[in-house]
């Protein structure tokens, strides 16, 4: 099977999430503290175009909503990163497992501190997601806005490194989807596989050793802080912002969609 020129990238970072004390700031600041580095995607086009071009549009932002400033909500230990919560985008699950903390990532992080618990609702969990067709006048319009039919199961869901879409029942795609990190071929007549990490799969597997859990909840915050379409004028991603820059635009782009209510004591 021929695979198109198109692709995505996400970069990662670490983001920590500090309690604010006085009553006239937002309840919380966020702050990046790591980088670990880009994430590069081939889409399989010719297979499942509608489903990589929900995908691409989210990476790009093309209908002014997307990736960017979104965490990964879940990290299964073994098995998978979940992300693509763009309607709780900043929200997490509660790390209760905190069994690798204080280890070392591969010197990307000096060290983990043990995470500071944020108590935040059971929708955190990542059950919201919004697909790129959500919009009126679009040429892919459905019925629910919020998702996509199944396209198919033409690609397996069998090696490390497919990206496929998380769902909640059959013909439910929105914008969440699932980076695998072991093969699980029985979601091959369940979800549809759409992409494959090309470059930067050290960094999903560090993630997942360190960042995951088996009951999926995330020993630390990590987001998407860029996303971007690759394509044959673009191959890669363009040069990295530097952390400094990035705290700035995100402390500005995190005011304006999160609500006092995000987070409860």
């Amino acid at each position: 099977m021929s695979v198109a020129t198109r692709g995505a990238y996400f970069r990662l970072v670490v983001k920590k999430v500090i309690p604010r004390r006085h009553i006239d700031q937002p309840k919380y600041e966020h702050k990046y503290i790591s980088d670990l580095g880009f994430v590069k995607f081939r889409m399989f086009d010719e297979s499942v175009p509608v489903t990589c071009q929900n995908f691409l549009d989210l990476c790009n932002h093309t209908h002014g909503f997307g990736y960017r400033r979104s965490v990964f909500h879940h990290v299964v230990r073994g098995f998978g990163l979940y992300g693509g919560d763009i309607v709780e985008r900043t929200r997490a699950a509660q790390p209760h497992d905190t069994t690798n903390t204080g280890l070392s990532w591969s010197g990307k992080v000096e060290s983990w501190a043990k995470p500071e618990p944020v108590n935040v609702p059971e929708a955190s969990l990542g059950t919201c997601g919004r697909s790129s067709f959500s919009k009126t006048g679009e040429e892919h319009v459905y019925e629910d806005e919020s998702y996509f039919p199944d396209e198919n199961f033409l690609i397996s869901h069998d090696r490390p490194g497919i990206v496929t879409m998380a769902n909640n029942g059959p013909n439910t795609n929105s914008s969440r989807f699932v980076i695998l990190t072991s093969p699980a071929q029985y979601l091959d007549s369940r979800n549809v596989a759409f992409a494959e990490v090309t470059e930067g799969m050290d960094v999903i597997h560090e993630i997942d050793e360190f960042c995951g859990s088996q009951c999926g909840y995330p020993l630390h915050y990590v987001e998407i802080a860029e996303s971007g379409v690759l394509d044959e004028e673009q191959p890669h991603p363009p040069p990295a912002i530097p952390l400094e820059e990035l705290n700035v635009t995100m402390e500005k782009d995190t005011a304006s969609y999160t609500k006092e209510s995000l987070y409860i004591e």
